[in-house]
């Protein structure tokens, strides 16, 4: 049976929303990051960056959350668009959420909730570049459903948590109705509901 180390992170979300969709059995193994399980010299083994999530099936470990969503999607055929365009974009989404999403919007919760020693200048730098973001985010899904057009997608799952997580960052979609409609409809989906359950345990 497949095995996802993982925690309630951002990352370890979006890989538990596309094993939810897929309906796939898998073995949830909690690492908690709070308390440094993550360095301890068994998790090292699975995975020597010593980071959440990673999947493992049989003898072979995946790290990188996105990686881990594309693998997933090719082999089970969910989650993946069909002609070569919407593809390629699929994939520079992918691409994006890692390079630009991800790292910024992980540093406003990290000067925000984290850093030991406050730096408001950091905080709304980022700020600044995360609300940057989203008005791109808002502008390139315009009136289409999804973010490759009419099919749900990894793409979506990929970019969904941080935005999920927008007002506990001090962010707002006040300007992003194209945003909140799509939000709310990935809210709205089952296996998200499944995945949000998951997380309330993993948090008691």
């Amino acid at each position: 049976m497949i095995q996802l180390y993982g925690y309630d992170t951002i990352n370890t979300m979006k890989v538990l929303m596309l094993l939810h969709e897929v309906e796939l059995e898998y073995e949830f193994v909690p690492i908690d990051i709070r308390n440094g399980e993550q360095h301890t010299p068994e998790f090292r083994a699975v995975n020597p960056v010593g980071k959440v999530p990673v999947l493992c099936d049989g003898d072979i470990c995946q790290t990188e959350s996105n990686s881990i969503l594309l693998t997933l999607a090719q082999k089970s055929g969910w989650g993946m668009v069909g002609d070569p365009a919407s593809h390629e974009r699929l994939v520079a989404w992918l691409f994006y959420q890692a390079s630009t999403q991800g790292p910024y919007f992980g540093q406003i919760e990290y000067w925000s909730k984290l850093a030991k020693t406050p730096n408001p200048d950091a905080l709304a730098h980022y700020h600044a570049i995360a609300n940057r973001t989203i008005e791109h985010l808002e502008g390139q899904l315009g009136n289409a459903q999804y973010f490759c057009g009419s099919t749900y997608s990894i793409a979506d799952i990929a970019l969904f948590p941080w935005l999920h997580a927008h007002e506990q960052l001090g962010l707002t979609l006040d300007d992003a109705d194209n945003l909140l409609r799509w939000l709310n409809r990935i809210r709205a989906r089952a296996a998200t509901k499944k995945t949000f359950v998951l997380f309330e345990e993993i948090g008691t």
